[in-house]
């Protein structure tokens, strides 16, 4: 073949590479339909569903025979990598589902969670997609309950199976402990009456910032809370706030939702306050979580509840001047964080005739404070506000209102065995996951409601989330590919 006909060929095989690229990325729907990111194709980063990258968090495209099957994939080398899909059709659909194929090289204390994009800018709600400590629960522990949500593990020799939450709830002693991950709504409330309790109404003035989960306890069958809500408008889109009464079993026996206040700009402007009113009859005497879901451009700036006794559970977001009070009978480590100038300051723990300070003296910086036990109860004064708490304690804002909302000791599941033998821990509480081997590999699936999540321009952005216990340990987890699929 002569120069010239060579020439003359250049533009056809131009033109047919490009139609061949411009088909690739238009047909993404596959014959299930579902939408396919083929990890480690060469086009797994240029269809409309695709890996977004960053491309220094994942490595070259790398090749394997497994077996009989040979695998394209990548190593996913970083806590987030992102992916997302184009698509018209999501508009019309009500749910989506994402699973992924990869194998379990994650660190030892890891768990893999998977986000999509709930609101503007950094915002994403985050579904655990596989925790490899409760294959682990399986293999070592009885499972003494399970339904179509949890499952929970014994680690106790000869205990008895359960038909359902209530009855096991019921069995445990206030010697016990149990290990509940944070996501599951069911929990072993106190159903005895509180000491000291007193038919009147609790009022929260100081203000708070966020979702905040608060317990009290319901005498009488009747429970009224009204609410107070102020939206910051410090960023861009809106702020809801959901109001849920949930019960042991983890049922939401009321709920309501404050509106945006009608901006969702992000100029800083404070608008009028927005209430809500929530009343429920014919409720049994117990303990009753009262969840509030909202983000944190959004203030708590009034609660009231028609019971005496009301703690937060955990986590406080102290955007005001706040007195805290609390009891504990072990030393406690608690994670405290400011994001201004305005919220460094000293923090005062006093119990009776001790006192002593927690500096905040670093901005965005989570600061590790040292709570001590003691017999009765203590008091924090925050005097600047503008203070997030991550803790295992529970936490009042007046010294009557104070009560122990748990028939036994709660802690949050940490994924370490060794953990559970130090905490001396009973029972153990998971969500069930939608997992399967294959081949050597884990294929793990979560979904969401189209309703919670932020599409723009036909567009969902999703991101993986390898969380560690420890920070330093380095990460590269396989990923063969990742299916995502639209249910109307």
């Amino acid at each position: 073949m002569n120069f010239n006909k060579i020439h003359l060929l250049i533009p056809l095989i131009l033109f047919s590479y490009l139609l061949m690229m411009n088909i690739q990325s238009t047909q993404i729907e596959e014959n299930d339909g579902s939408y396919v990111i083929d990890v480690g194709s060469r086009t797994d980063m240029v269809r409309d569903v695709k890996l977004t990258g960053p491309e220094e968090r994942i490595s070259e495209p790398l090749k394997e025979t497994y077996g009989n099957e040979k695998i394209n994939f990548r190593n996913f080398t970083d806590r987030f990598v992102y992916f997302q899909l184009k698509e018209t059709e999501i508009n019309s659909a009500s749910r989506i589902k994402v699973q992924i194929r990869f194998k379990d090289d994650l660190p030892k204390g890891s768990i893999f969670k998977l986000g999509a994009h709930s609101a503007p800018q950094w915002n994403y709600k985050w579904n655990l997609l596989y925790d490899p400590f409760q294959r682990q629960l399986e293999e070592e522990y009885d499972k003494i309950y399970s339904d179509n949500n949890i499952s929970i593990y014994s680690l106790n020799e000869d205990t008895p199976k359960f038909s359902n939450v209530k009855d096991f709830f019921e069995v445990l002693q206030p010697e016990n402990t149990i290990a509940i991950q944070p996501s599951i709504s069911s929990f072993p409330g106190a159903e005895e009456l509180p000491e000291n309790y007193n038919s009147t109404n609790t009022t929260l003035n100081t203000t708070l910032r966020g979702k905040h989960t608060f317990l009290t306890y319901v005498h009488g069958n009747e429970l009224s809370v009204d609410i107070e809500k102020q939206d910051l408008n410090w960023y861009n889109g809106t702020d809801d706030m959901v109001i849920k009464i949930v019960s042991t079993t983890g049922e939401a026996v009321k709920s309501a939702t404050i509106p945006d206040d009608g901006d969702i700009t992000d100029h800083r402007g404070l608008k009028a306050t927005q209430r809500s009113h929530i009343k429920v009859n014919g409720l049994n005497d117990g303990t009753y979580k009262i969840v509030i879901d909202t983000n944190d451009d959004t203030l708590i700036k009034k609660l009231q509840v028609s019971s005496d006794k009301l703690v937060v559970e955990n986590n406080v977001f102290a955007y005001a001047p706040t007195k805290l009070f609390f009891s504990t009978e072990n030393d406690q480590t608690v994670d405290l964080m400011t994001l201004h100038n305005d919220g460094l300051q000293t923090i005062e723990v006093s119990s009776g005739n001790s006192t002593y300070n927690i500096p905040i003296d670093k901005i965005a910086v989570t600061q590790n404070g040292q709570i001590k036990s003691a017999g009765g109860m203590q008091k924090m004064n925050i005097p600047c506000g503008d203070l997030q708490i991550e803790s295992n304690m529970y936490y009042s804002f007046t010294e009557t209102s104070y009560f122990n909302p748990m028939k036994c000791r709660v802690a949050p599941v940490n994924n370490d065995f060794y953990w559970l033998e130090k905490n001396n821990v009973d029972y153990v509480m998971v969500k069930n996951q939608s997992i399967k081997s294959e081949n050597g590999w884990i294929i793990a699936e979560t979904e969401w409601e189209i309703t919670d999540l932020y599409i723009k321009n036909n567009m969902l952005d999703f991101s993986t989330n390898i969380e560690q216990s420890d920070d330093s340990s380095k990460i590269s987890v396989p990923v063969d590919w990742i299916k995502i699929k639209l249910e109307e």
